[in-house]
């Protein structure tokens, strides 16, 4: 479909007016674009975690690190729901068909144990008061 170039004018003035910066997708794609940008995070630092490279707090300081973000990807993901991730990652993964795309079978494990994340009190983190909230985490 292409949407009429008047019609694009009004919705990124709208955009615009309302405080938010305009991302203008120039052909179709799976998912939303700034979606894809974290799906893309999500997949390597699972990919790390999930194959033993890393663990998952030293990825969340480094990254706290370096953007200055109150919380990590690993963090994120806690937020979003472990079970929620694992469903949007088999989304890009039926799609693509590639195997690097498959989330972690840790992951899987850390579901079936009903290991979901902020919702059900554990997930990367233990909540209410995960470690990345400690004092002492950056250091």
């Amino acid at each position: 479909t292409r949407t009429r170039p008047d019609v694009m004018e009004k919705g990124q003035a709208w955009i615009m007016s309302i405080g938010f910066v305009p991302l203008t997708v120039k052909k179709e794609l799976l998912g939303f674009c700034f979606n894809r940008v974290w799906r893309a995070i999500k997949r390597e630092t699972l990919y790390m975690w999930g194959n033993g490279f890393v663990d998952f707090m030293d990825v969340d300081r480094a990254w706290m690190i370096f953007t200055r973000m109150q919380e990590g990807p690993f963090a994120l993901m806690d937020k979003v729901g472990l079970d929620v991730i694992w469903d949007i990652e088999m989304v890009y993964y039926n799609d693509s068909k590639d195997p690097k795309d498959h989330p972690p079978r840790a992951l899987r494990e850390m579901i079936a144990r009903g290991e979901l994340g902020v919702k059900s009190g554990k997930g990367f983190y233990t909540y209410p008061n995960p470690a990345f909230l400690q004092a002492d985490f950056l250091k």
